[in-house]
């Protein structure tokens, strides 16, 4: 389903994604785990993928932070508790077309 190009976490996202985030060294499995993660879900907090994943809190603040740095992922919230994060260009991807129409 994923493959479909006009589902919004096709495979050259996916794939490029992957690929930036192998760069991260040690921390790119974590940081892939939770990447896997939002794309089921584009928006996520990190209690709710540490969760999830079962990784410590501090193992996804990381991988979120790594992500973030490489533009995959957007801190949305503004806090710094309980903070949650976007799957930026999935996001993009899912507003496209939903503007409102001009008149």
């Amino acid at each position: 389903m994923h493959g479909n190009r006009n589902t919004p976490c096709s495979t050259p996202l996916r794939g490029k994604d992957r690929d930036r985030i192998q760069t991260i060294g040690r921390a790119a499995s974590s940081a892939l785990r939770v990447h896997e993660y939002m794309q089921k879900k584009p928006l996520a907090g990190i209690g709710a993928v540490s969760d999830e994943l079962k990784l410590s809190i501090p193992t996804v603040t990381v991988a979120l932070d790594h992500l973030a740095r490489l533009g995959i992922a957007k801190e949305v919230t503004g806090k710094r508790r309980a903070r949650v994060f976007g799957y930026s260009r999935y996001l993009k991807i899912l507003s496209e077309g939903t503007e409102p129409i001009k008149r």
